[in-house]
Order: C-alpha cells, then sequence, then structure tokens
C-alpha cells in the first residue's frame, strides 16, 4: 500500500466518520431521537439554530474533503463514480437547507408568538421552531429579539444565497473533476478563444 493510498484512506474515513455524526447531531438535534450526543441538548436550549450552524460545518468539510480526495483517485472509473456519487449526496442535502430559507422568508413576521406557523403542519413542524429562535435573535422585539424585520429578511437572504452556492459549487466542481478540468483551465481557455477571434479579425 503506497503513502499516497493510506493518505486517501485516511481522509476517506474522517470524511465517513464526519458525515455519520452529522447525520446523528440531526436525528438528535432536529428530530429528537436520542443517539448519545448529550451535548446538543444543551446547545438546544440555548439556542437551536447554534446546533444546525455545527452540523452545517462538520458535514460540509466531510463532504468537500471527499470531494477532493475523489477527485485525486488515480482510478477513473473510481474517480467519477465517487465524484459524482458525493455531489449526488451534496445536493440531497443542500436541497432542504434551501427550502428551510425560503420557507422562513415565507413566514408572517408581524405574527409575533405565533410566527413560525401558516406554512402547514409538515413545513412548520420542520422549520417553524429553528424560525422562531432566528427570530428571537435577530428579529424585532415582537419576536422577542432585538433586531428587526429587515435584519431577520437579510440573514434569511444571505441564507438563500449560502444555499445556492452550497448547491452549485460542488456540481460544478465535480464537473471540472470528471473532465479532468481545473477553474484555471476554463480562463486559459477563454483566453486562448479571445485570442483566436481576435487573429481572425
Amino acid at each position: 500500500m503506497t503513502k499516497k493510498l493510506k493518505i486517501q484512506l485516511a481522509l476517506f474515513a474522517v470524511s465517513i466518520v464526519l458525515n455519520i455524526w452529522g447525520i446523528m447531531s440531526i436525528l438528535q438535534a432536529g428530530m429528537g431521537v436520542n443517539v448519545g450526543l448529550k451535548y446538543l441538548d444543551s446547545i438546544k436550549d440555548y439556542h437551536i439554530i447554534l446546533c444546525y450552524v455545527i452540523i452545517v460545518i462538520t458535514m460540509a468539510i466531510g463532504i468537500m474533503s471527499a470531494s477532493i480526495n475523489a477527485g485525486q483517485l488515480d482510478n477513473k472509473k473510481w474517480m467519477k463514480g465517487l465524484t459524482i456519487g458525493v455531489t449526488a449526496y451534496s445536493t440531497v442535502l443542500t436541497i432542504p437547507l434551501l427550502l428551510a430559507f425560503i420557507c422562513f422568508a415565507a413566514y408572517d413576521m408581524g405574527a409575533g408568538p405565533t410566527y413560525g406557523t401558516g406554512l402547514g403542519e409538515f413545513l412548520d413542524g420542520m422549520f417553524g421552531t429553528i424560525a422562531k429562535d432566528l427570530g428571537t435573535i435577530f428579529g424585532p422585539s415582537s419576536l422577542g429579539g432585538s433586531g428587526s424585520n429587515g435584519l431577520l429578511m437579510l440573514i434569511y437572504v444571505l441564507g438563500i444565497i449560502m444555499s445556492i452556492i452550497f448547491l452549485a459549487f460542488p456540481i460544478f466542481s465535480a464537473w471540472l473533476q470528471i473532465n479532468g478540468m481545473t477553474i484555471g483551465d476554463l480562463f486559459k481557455k477563454n483566453k486562448v478563444e479571445e485570442k483566436g477571434v481576435t487573429e481572425n479579425e
């Protein structure tokens, strides 16, 4: 076993551990299933959104390390297969994040104590608690916060932009890896094409 292969296996192992940890954290913090991560219960009692920040960071590191590592594999079939698999997995996890921020922005900010409801039992059950928590941090006094409706909406818009980036970047990165390209290659290609057009003129 070569040194490179050992490093790759170690990175994949770290990635798997981080993603399993992230999924367990979702079960513990988001669904109330006791998987042994008791520290999340204490954080949840303070601000549930902090639990999700930990989950997003943990899983993002795991997914990025797996994606980068997959692109370094010498076996092209394994490289393409793992790259597509990691990208699909990342997409499935990111779509709910995007949906969450869209739902947050759709809640009636003037609803006061009933803020976090009104989108239906299913969506309220998934996202209402998180929306209420964000309201107590960034929202106006009517939601228990020290901010404003404008600040709260800004947070949601930034969350939507972040989610779109999280969704698009792995797909773009996977496309580059599968085609054996880098971002630098795209710029070089554009320069060559521009040079060719200039010469033809």
